[in-house]
């Protein structure tokens, strides 16, 4: 995907980005149309699905700068309520949305049993495994579990006098009288 990092134009992503959208749905919108003279459509339940996918792809691979995963999750929740708003707004095309999960779970035919009890077993472990994953903590070492700070040099030199640091005196500390004469701390 390094090859739509140059398409960007800084400055302009935010428009070019809405021309990118606006390019897909119009892809979308001609493809639909020429099948539908060839006579050949794609039913109200697989436009939704392949209008989640794209936006999908559009959002995670071709948007650069990548977007965080919570917004990406964010997003494609409101592009999910919205293919379902937009196929439930006719009657019609919600009945045909609705018809392929009501034969499925009628299951009349081989194939409908097939994918109904796919749908009912292994959607459910996928999603009791994505959640386990999701919500498990990592139980690792933390990468230092602490810092040693090199022991202080045997000796130092400041303008030129060399000073043993091991038996030298502070001059600004005397032991003279004690600070706090009630507890006997001294300087």
């Amino acid at each position: 995907m390094r090859i739509l990092d140059s398409f960007w134009i800084h400055g302009f992503m935010p428009v070019q980005f809405l021309l990118v959208l606006a390019a897909i749905f119009m892809v979308l919108v001609l493809g639909q149309f020429l099948l539908k003279k060839m006579g050949k459509e794609i039913p109200v339940f697989g436009q939704g699905i392949l209008i989640w996918f794209v936006t999908f792809f559009v959002l995670k691979f071709v948007l650069h700068p990548p977007i965080p995963s919570s917004l990406l999750y964010t997003y494609m929740g409101l592009v999910t309520i919205v293919i379902f708003l937009y196929v439930s707004s006719t009657e019609i095309g919600w009945t045909e949305f609705k018809q392929p999960f009501f034969t499925m779970l009628q299951g009349q035919t081989r194939i409908n049993k097939i994918s109904r009890g796919v749908v009912f077993t292994l959607v459910p472990v996928f999603t009791f495994f994505a959640t386990y994953q999701f919500l498990n903590p990592a139980i690792e070492e933390p990468v230092e579990l602490r810092v040693n700070h090199p022991a202080p040099p045997a000796n130092i030199t400041i303008h030129g006098k060399k000073y043993n640091l091991q038996t030298a005196r502070n001059p600004f500390r005397t032991n003279g009288p004690p600070l706090y004469p009630d507890t006997g701390i001294k300087n």
